[in-house]
């Protein structure tokens, strides 16, 4: 029994409506992964459309190649691309924003950890050194993720 002999005679539509499905799929994910199949099976419905005759197995292979060619080739473009620096520095990272600010110590801070307040959101803080209590101004110098770096003013 010939486990491919479905695709043996199908027509370069099938594939090319394949391309599209990978693509649509592609567009929910956002993962510059189906992108490259979606382009191999648009490839492969190009060669079937040229070679109307191709068996299964060589439909199949061809699609692997391309695969696995446009995957690999892709990959590396995606990585040779620089990105833009931004007209605003800190963009999506907003605990950046702040460093350079006051703000005050809303508990007596533990193991150099606490809470503080800086323009009126409440933000997890560590000390770099000290103790800090509570409505004590703090200067922030530094961010670690949403943790922002103090010292005691």
């Amino acid at each position: 029994m010939d486990f491919l002999g479905f695709l043996d005679g199908i027509s370069a539509w099938w594939w090319i409506a394949f391309a599209v499905a990978l693509g649509a799929v592609e567009m929910l994910t956002f993962t510059y992964f189906l992108l490259w199949l979606s382009l191999a099976a648009f490839g492969v419905g190009l060669t079937v459309a040229v070679m109307p005759g191709m068996s299964g197995m060589a439909q199949l292979s061809t699609f692997a190649v391309l695969s696995v060619a446009l995957t690999v080739a892709g990959r590396w473009w995606m990585s040779q691309r620089k990105a833009t620096p931004s007209d605003v520095p800190g963009l999506n990272r907003r605990s950046e924003r702040v460093i350079g600010r006051t703000g005050k110590a809303l508990v007596e801070f533990e193991n150099l950890e606490g809470i503080i307040i800086v323009d009126g959101v409440r933000w997890k803080a560590r000390l770099t050194s000290g103790t800090a209590v509570a409505d004590q101004a703090l200067s922030v110098i530094d961010a670690d993720g949403m943790m922002l770096i103090c010292e005691p003013i």
